[in-house]
């Protein structure tokens, strides 16, 4: 999949004036998408409403930085193309940006980790695709989650140190330290769970059109009816330490 096309005043390789001011005066920003909190509607319903198709450029990069389903590889793009990118959104190693012109503003979403860790489970059941759903539709919650499949253990701080993408660490401890970091260099962190508000306070920062949720790109996995067990929610917990810890110390940023 190549992507948007340009208008024609920009294949054209002449740039006029405006467009260059737009692109200097408006910051551009990165969606670090983790996964299983909302990303999706975040992106469709309100980043990429709020900006013309050629200027945004969505991502979903494997460990191997490789581009899954068909999605966007600006890597590959000319310099010009690149420039013109307003909006990058998608899974992809953090830092990913600075491989691109200009200065990115980065944006986060977090959900508490168990719930995600769930949520995490059922979607790889309902999707052959991804190497891990046939753990997840093999396998019990307990023995998914207890065998390190999917993005079942330490989320967040697997992704923000970037452990998921082959960086490697003397202890969890040190992956933490990185995280945590890298998650201070966000300009915004928004809580999954506090989606309406902070989308709100996103537009607010950023000048954003504001957000109008969609039920299409709502990617609910979790049954409604599902209940977790003692032992479940134990296991998780265990399971997702670095996670709980990261989580809590977003939880008192915003509440601050």
């Amino acid at each position: 999949m190549t992507g948007a096309t340009f208008p024609a005043r920009v294949r054209s390789n002449k740039i006029t004036m405006p467009i260059f001011s737009i692109l200097r005066d408006r910051p551009k920003l990165c969606f670090f998408h983790l996964p299983r909190t909302g990303g999706t509607s975040l992106a469709k319903d309100l980043l990429f409403r709020n900006f013309p198709r050629w200027r945004w450029c969505h991502v979903n990069y494997d460990q191997h930085l490789r581009p899954l389903d068909g999605a966007h590889d600006p890597l590959r793009w000319s310099k010009l193309r690149q420039a013109a990118i307003q909006v990058l959104a998608g899974h992809m190693p953090f830092g990913f940006a600075a491989r691109l012109p200009g200065h990115f503003e980065h944006i986060t979403f977090l959900r508490a980790p168990v719930a995600r860790a769930v949520s995490d489970y059922y979607f790889l059941r309902r999707n052959p695709s991804n190497p891990a759903s046939a753990a997840a539709r093999r396998l019990s919650l307990i023995e998914f989650v207890e065998s390190d499949h999917g993005s079942s253990n330490n989320c967040y701080a697997r992704w923000l140190s970037n452990a998921a993408f082959g960086a490697h660490f003397s202890s969890d401890a040190a992956m933490l330290e990185t995280a945590l970091r890298n998650l201070a260099l966000c300009s915004f962190v928004g809580i999954t769970e506090q989606f309406g508000l902070c989308a709100q306070r996103l537009c607010r920062k950023f000048h954003l059109r504001p957000y109008h949720a969609s039920e299409r790109n709502r990617n609910r996995a979790t049954p409604p009816e599902f209940s977790l067990s003692p032992q479940e929610r134990d296991i998780i917990e265990r399971r997702n330490w670095l996670d709980l810890t990261i989580y809590s110390r977003v939880l008192e940023q915003v509440a601050a």
